[in-house]
C-alpha cells in the first residue's frame, strides 16, 4: 500500500528518495509498493500486445492490477483474465465506447464490466459491423488519392479483429506519406483530413446503461479529448451526470499532472469517482508507459476504491 509523506514536516523519515509523486497526490511525497493501471488496449483492438502477453507483461513490470480496455471490443478479456488468474494479478474486464459527440473526441470507458454483458457484446457485433463499412470507405478515399492500398494490407497491421484509424496512420507511415502518427492523424484521419469518414457512435445514456447492466462503472476517459476550456469541461461533465455518469479519467498519460489534480479535485467536489490510466498501447508509443499517467507518475491502487464501490 502508499505509505504517505507529508512535505514540510518531520513527521517522517525515510532514506528513500522524496521527490516523486503519485498521480492524485500532488501535495504530498510517497513510497508507493503497488502499481496499476486502468485504461490499455491489446491486439484485439489497436494494441500491440495480445491480451494474455499484456497481462504478462504488466507482471514483468510490478503491476498488481490491471484493466483492458480495447476500443468497442470485449473479446479480449476472457483471455486476459485467465492468464491473469495464471499469474495472480487483479484484473477487471473493461471496454472503450466512441460516444456521439458535436466537438472533440469524446469516448467512454466501461471498467469492471464483470457480469450479464450479453446485449453490449450483441450490441459490439453491430459496432464492428459499422466499424467494417467505415474501413471500406477510408480505403476507397485512399484509393483515390492514388495510394495503393486494399483492406488486407491494414488488417495485417493490426494483427486482431478490429481495424482502427491507428492501423491507417501506421500504413501511412509505412508508405512515406505520413511522418508520425500524429501527423498522420492530423493531416489525413481526424475531422477535416483527407481520408476522414465519420464513425457512427453511441449515445451516453445507451452506453451508460449497458455498462451498468454489466456489473461495470462509466467513466469519461481522457476527458481534454473533447476540446473544451476547463470551465465549459466542467459544466459538461457536470450535465453527463443526469445520464448516470459514474466517474472520469482524471489522470491520462497526454495530460499535465496539474491540470489533472484540478480535474481530481472537481470530481470529488461532485460526487465523481476517478480513475487512472496510461491508456497503454503498446511500447511503440513512448510516453504511454505501463502503469504511468500523466507526468510519468506511477498509478497508485487507491484508485480501485471507485471501481469497487
Amino acid at each position: 500500500m502508499l505509505q504517505r509523506y507529508i512535505h514540510n514536516t518531520n513527521s517522517v523519515q525515510d532514506s528513500r528518495p522524496q521527490d516523486k509523486r503519485v498521480a492524485g497526490f500532488s501535495d504530498i511525497e510517497y513510497v508507493t509498493e503497488t502499481m496499476i493501471d486502468l485504461h490499455t488496449h491489446s491486439t484485439h483492438s489497436d494494441g500491440t500486445l495480445s491480451p494474455d502477453k499484456l497481462i504478462d507483461y504488466a507482471c514483468n513490470q510490478g503491476l498488481s492490477a490491471i484493466a483492458l480496455t480495447d476500443h468497442d471490443c470485449i473479446s479480449g478479456n476472457p483471455i486476459a483474465k485467465k492468464q491473469a488468474e495464471k499469474r495472480g494479478i487483479r484484473f477487471f474486464p473493461g471496454v472503450e465506447l466512441e460516444i456521439e459527440s458535436v466537438q472533440g473526441s469524446f469516448h467512454l470507458l466501461g471498467l469492471n464490466i464483470h457480469k450479464n454483458d450479453a446485449v453490449l457484446a450483441a450490441r459490439l457485433e453491430e459496432v464492428q459491423k459499422k466499424r467494417k463499412t467505415r474501413n471500406r470507405e477510408i480505403i476507397k478515399k485512399m484509393q483515390d488519392a492514388g495510394i495503393d492500398v486494399s483492406i488486407e494490407d491494414i488488417a495485417s497491421l493490426a494483427g486482431g479483429e478490429v481495424i482502427s484509424r491507428l492501423h491507417f496512420a501506421l500504413y501511412l507511415i509505412n508508405r512515406k506519406k505520413a511522418r508520425s502518427v500524429k501527423d498522420a492523424f492530423l493531416r489525413f484521419l481526424s475531422p477535416g483530413g483527407t481520408f476522414f469518414i465519420p464513425k457512427e457512435a453511441m449515445t451516453l445514456s445507451e452506453a451508460v446503461q449497458m455498462i451498468h447492466a454489466a456489473g461495470g462503472k462509466a467513466v469519461i476517459a481522457h476527458p481534454f479529448s473533447l476540446k473544451m476550456n476547463f470551465k465549459n469541461l466542467c459544466n459538461f461533465i457536470s450535465g453527463c451526470k443526469e445520464s448516470g455518469l459514474d466517474g472520469i479519467e482524471a489522470y491520462h498519460s497526454e495530460y499535465g499532472f496539474t491540470l489533472c489534480s484540478r480535474l481530481e479535485q472537481f470530481a470529488a467536489d461532485n460526487g465523481l469517482i476517478v480513475t487512472a490510466g496510461s491508456d497503454f498501447h503498446g511500447e511503440g508509443i513512448k510516453n504511454r508507459k505501463l502503469g504511468k499517467t500523466a507526468g510519468q507518475t506511477p498509478i497508485d491502487d487507491r484508485f480501485l476504491d471507485g471501481l469497487l464501490s
